[in-house]
């Protein structure tokens, strides 16, 4: 009969097991949101406990025609309650939503409470691989990803990418920030240009998600970031 200690810590080796996994392949683009197969997160989760279990909730009906879907999973004893309202591909709720928009919702909806026991969670913090292989990109790979040249005094071959290449380049480099620095080199290389705003928009966005302070009174630069 397992101790206390070992029953309290089995839960947590069953979420770090499913968020270690690599689900990259099984991802599908729609706009700018990436969403994991249902069938997948359903078939790891199966592998993962066999006894895995979901409830749909009634769905809940708001005034201007939106719906909001509901879905309980329960993996390993433990049951997680996730909501979703149904939404477009720009993540924008849907007005009076047809069978198959509800359809679609509660599928994704399933997959986020599968997500919240570990399976593909990254996906919901815009990451683009699991923490331990994330952890193997080097910072002065993304700050040239930005366009800052190596630290190295010394020559390297111009850069031919095009300003929009470069933009959506620093957008994926300030995407996986590992810290404040990078944001700092994407602000300043694209001020006074038509991409500030975006890259402001996706600087302030990533230093709210890691919860980096704001330092007020500094150079312009961090004012541009943060206002």
């Amino acid at each position: 009969m397992p101790t206390n200690s070992q029953s309290s810590a089995e839960p947590v080796s069953n979420f770090t097991a499913l968020s270690k996994i690599n689900v990259n392949q099984h991802t599908e683009k729609k706009g700018r949101f990436t969403y994991l197969s249902w069938t997948f997160a359903v078939s790891e989760a199966m592998k993962a406990d066999p006894l895995t279990v979901w409830v749909f909730r009634e769905p809940m009906f708001f005034k201007d025609g939106t719906m909001m879907v509901h879905c309980d999973v329960t993996m390993f004893g433990k049951s997680i309650y996730m909501f979703l309202p149904v939404m477009n591909n720009s993540n924008k709720a849907i007005s009076n939503p047809n069978a198959f928009d509800v359809n679609s919702a509660m599928m994704r909806c399933l997959v986020k409470g599968i997500a919240a026991h570990g399976l593909g969670l990254y996906i919901y913090a815009g990451e683009d691989l699991p923490e331990e292989e994330k952890q193997a990109q080097s910072s002065q790979q993304q700050s040239n990803q930005v366009g800052q040249a190596p630290s190295q005094p010394q020559q390297t071959p111009k850069d031919n990418r095009t300003q929009e290449q470069l933009y959506n380049d620093a957008l994926s480099a300030i995407k996986n920030a590992p810290d404040t620095n990078i944001l700092k080199i994407a602000v300043k290389k694209f001020k006074g240009t038509v991409y500030e705003v975006g890259i402001t928009n996706a600087c302030r966005a990533r230093a709210d998600q890691m919860g980096w302070p704001t330092k007020q009174n500094t150079n312009s630069n961090q004012q541009a970031m943060h206002h």
